[in-house]
């Protein structure tokens, strides 16, 4: 870079800074107050999501396990299973001489 192209990029740099006042810089203190209440807002939303998930899986729980029919509707007993073919015998399996290692 010689002195020539220096002066231009000093000149850019110059044209750039006098083209307005520069923008304010937010607070650090203000940023971190605010992801702090973010994360505070998602933590919370999550643990009232999963005590949720937690009180429907109770409910419906509790519902499977109790008996839902009134007292007065019994089911009736099943029929014992009737055979419909005779027992078939089943061939004994035969064993085969295992080969001489070597």
């Amino acid at each position: 870079m010689d002195r020539r192209e220096n002066a231009e990029l000093y000149a850019a740099f110059e044209a750039l800074l006098d083209a307005g006042p520069e923008p304010p810089l937010p607070s650090v203190t203000d940023a971190a107050v605010a992801g702090g209440r973010r994360i505070r807002r998602r933590r919370t939303a999550v643990a009232l999501a999963g005590a949720l998930v937690v009180a429907v899986c109770g409910v419906t729980t509790a519902v499977n396990v109790a008996d839902g029919r009134p007292d007065s509707v019994q089911q009736e007993p099943l029929a014992p299973p009737t055979p419909t073919q005779e027992p078939t015998e089943v061939p004994t399996p035969v064993a085969t001489p295992e080969p001489a290692p070597g």
